[in-house]
């Protein structure tokens, strides 16, 4: 089964992943990056995010050449694996195969993920690091109740598992990659933390001490860990320091030096000055939106648009065949996000009447990587929820799960999501389609 879900999600990332035969949307600062650290070792521009997603795109570089394929590549084997790590979440949770697999197709399916791996952006990247440190923090708290004893001390608690140590080096990996990251850290604590404290029956006293105990080793595992993980990350800037943007404008200012405190203080200003870089970013861009109509698809993103004017044609030089058009549009599945809509409330009706921790547990990461955006008072772009699409999947499986016929609606669930890549799959894909056939994928007004 996993190999026939990784074998499912690789062949429609894979496919055909050279075409558009050129950079597009954001791949002109991303792809030029990762280009610049296998020259170099470091941007040659200022860097609008941390540096590990675009070296898993200079990895495609390097094994594939400077290419479309090259610079998709690495970003198509980390959608792919997402997958993978939903299904092996999905056990953890469900304890079952069948309910797992379902919420692995369904991101395999979907639109949103689907274009976001076929591109040489970051999102498709902190997704995987995202769903990975979920799934340790789950293999954490298996290990934790399997050897969890009555009375046991505080060290235990503060120390926790391996997989523990392992989530907090993977929430490092994230922030490296956007530090849009930093919400799963927070998602992580909280798990661990109620992994900890939930169903010991201590007294106040006792349970205010384990708390303290959790809290501690969380500063220690899920805080300190991803700190010098991120840091590591940074390798190539400080070898390759007199190249960076950050040391060219410390230059500019008369201050050269390369020390190693100077490069320290150098680039702890540069982190500084990339937080006023995210906070000055204009809002006036036509694809950025509410982060409040994201659950329901109000604005996808237009990533890629081609057709052929008469002059192309007739110089011979269209990118698509005459009197089409092809777009690759950053857009949910509907056959998920909507059903969706159905699944929020029955999550918290099971987590909050019924106590369903498996329903909890999957609210926590629906809720904290998207509420916060929506605390910014700032629009964004819907690609943001590329980390969200695996918990949106597990949610619905829940949701099924909750029914009567649960297997009757996870087939009609199955269904939608597959009519749905069957029909969208061409604004997914950038493939070619007469006018009428392409307007008939935008359905609402605010998609085109």
């Amino acid at each position: 089964m996993p190999l026939a879900l990784l074998g499912l999600a690789a062949a429609i990332r894979l496919w055909n992943l050279g075409d558009p035969d050129r950079l597009y949307f954001d791949e002109k600062y991303y792809a030029v990056d990762a280009s610049d650290y296998l020259a170099q070792g470091v941007e040659e521009g200022r860097p609008a995010h941390p540096p590990m997603g675009k070296w898993v795109i200079a990895a495609g570089l390097e094994l594939f050449g400077s290419t479309p394929f090259g610079w998709r590549v690495g970003v198509a084997v980390a959608g792919s694996i997402t997958v993978l790590l939903t299904y092996l979440s999905g056990l953890r949770l469900f304890r079952r195969t069948a309910p797992a697999a379902l919420a692995a197709v369904l991101v395999a399916l979907d639109g949103l993920a689907v274009t976001a791996s076929r591109i040489a952006m970051l999102d498709a990247v902190l997704a995987l690091f995202v769903v990975a440190a979920f799934w340790l923090v789950l293999l954490d708290r298996d290990a934790r109740r399997r050897t969890r004893e009555a009375g046991e001390g505080l060290r235990r608690s503060l120390i926790g598992s391996r997989y523990r140590w392992l989530a907090g080096a993977t929430l490092g990996l994230a922030v490296a990659t956007k530090w849009s990251g930093l919400l799963a850290v927070g998602l992580v604590g909280l798990l661990v933390l109620a992994t900890e404290l939930s169903g010991r029956g201590e007294t106040f006293r006792r349970a205010t001490r384990r708390a303290v105990a959790v809290t501690g080793g969380a500063v220690l595992s899920l805080l300190m860990v991803p700190a010098v993980v991120y840091l590591a990350t940074f390798t190539g800037w400080f070898a390759n320091y007199s190249e960076s943007y950050a040391a060219e404008r410390a230059c500019e200012a008369g201050d050269c030096g390369t020390s190693v405190g100077d490069r320290l203080e150098t680039w702890a200003q540069s982190q500084v000055d990339l937080v006023d870089y995210h906070v000055g970013l204009e809002a006036s861009h036509p694809y950025r939106s509410s982060p409040l109509g994201w659950p329901w698809l109000e604005r996808p993103v237009l990533v890629y648009a081609e057709s052929c004017t008469t002059a192309q044609q007739e110089a011979g030089e269209c990118e698509v065949p005459p009197d089409t058009r092809a777009r690759i549009v950053m857009l949910g599945n509907p056959g998920l996000w909507w059903p969706a809509l159905l699944a929020y409330p029955v999550l918290l009706w099971r987590a909050v009447a019924r106590r369903d921790g498996v329903a909890a547990t999957i609210l926590v990461p629906l809720v904290l990587l998207w509420a916060p955006w929506l605390a910014a008072n700032k629009p964004g772009y819907f690609f943001y929820m590329v980390p969200v699409v695996p918990f949106i999947a597990l949610g619905v499986v829940r949701a099924v799960q909750a029914t009567h016929r649960p297997r009757l609606v996870g087939a009609v669930a199955l269904a939608l999501s597959v009519a749905g890549f069957a029909f969208f799959a061409p604004v997914w894909l950038g493939l070619p389609l007469e006018s009428d056939a392409l307007d008939l994928r935008f359905w609402l007004d605010s998609w085109n």
